[in-house]
């Protein structure tokens, strides 16, 4: 399936189109094999992402105006999604990138709760910033070999960018609620009524005593459930919208905490269930590239 989809690159990625109608892209980007989980894969691959990493993993001379939207990791901020994925200032004085990483959640212990996740286990940050480094490593293999074929100016990738209308900003968006108000989407009226209480709805809940795995992965949303939400507007006029359209029953919650080597067990079955598979990295490495190129 990826070498037809490469082959399909090469074809159709060099011919430069008037950009296509947003009802066109649909087939457009399925002839190129981008599949029907694009948007949300390529948001959860990119909700965290750093210039740092982008430089790191894709383009060594991207700008502060990268053009590649991540969530804001501050929680408590009215600003829900970035434009650009911020500079974050890692140590240059490490060489790797895993040591980069886990010294940026060690420096923003103080903020547990308020920074990357509700969640006040430090493991379970540890464990994500890792997850999400070994998405990049695979993501950019692929990106290697969609940089020999595909046009940048092509239609594949007007469609690709524009992520008004194919639904990747729609899905930042979710990420960040689910990241801000655990349980958002669960249907669980226990924890949404705490977030639509008159009196709680910007107190979020933080240190459950179980780690929240929602910033590991993500549910498949369909498109009319995000066109009957207006994400323009602030947390507090959309957390009914959220908890009651957008609801696809997402516990947040593991089910048992990341506090033993018995339990590490269930957390590194989870995070190997994760892999996006070959035709994942493949389309999140298409957006990468049409996005930064």
């Amino acid at each position: 399936m990826r070498m037809i989809a490469i082959i399909s690159l090469l074809v159709a990625g060099t011919v430069v189109m008037a950009a296509p109608a947003s009802e066109e892209c649909p087939r457009i980007l399925a002839h190129a094999g981008v599949t029907d989980n694009f948007a949300g894969m390529v948001a959860h691959t990119i909700h965290s992402l750093s210039l740092e990493d982008i430089r790191y993993y894709f383009k060594s001379d991207a700008t502060e105006e990268n053009g590649i939207p991540t969530v804001n990791l501050d929680l408590d901020a009215e600003e829900r999604v970035l434009p650009n994925a911020p500079l974050v200032g890692y140590d240059e004085d490490f060489s790797t990138m895993g040591l980069k990483s886990f010294d940026m959640v060690m420096r923003n212990m103080n903020r547990t709760g308020h920074y990357q996740t509700r969640d006040d286990n430090i493991l379970v940050q540890i464990a994500h910033v890792l997850h999400m480094a070994e998405l990049w490593e695979k993501v950019a293999e692929s990106y290697k070999n969609i940089a020999r074929l595909l046009d940048p100016e092509s239609d594949i990738c007007a469609c690709v960018t524009d992520i008004e209308n194919n639904d990747i900003l729609n899905y930042l968006n979710l990420i960040a609620f689910k990241l801000r108000y655990p349980g958002i989407t669960s249907g669980n009226h226990t924890l949404t009524d705490r977030y639509l209480s008159p009196r709680t709805k910007r107190s979020a809940v933080a240190g459950s005593g179980f780690g929240y795995k929602v910033s590991f992965g993500y549910k498949v949303m369909r498109s009319a459930q995000f066109d009957m939400v207006n994400f323009d507007l602030s947390d507090l006029e959309l957390l009914k919208d959220v908890a009651e359209i957008l609801e696809d029953g997402d516990d947040p919650t593991a089910p048992v905490a990341l506090d033993s080597a018995d339990h590490w067990t269930w957390w590194r079955d989870m995070v190997k269930s994760l892999s996006m598979g070959e035709e994942g990295y493949y389309d999140i490495a298409v957006f990468m590239f049409c996005m930064l190129n």
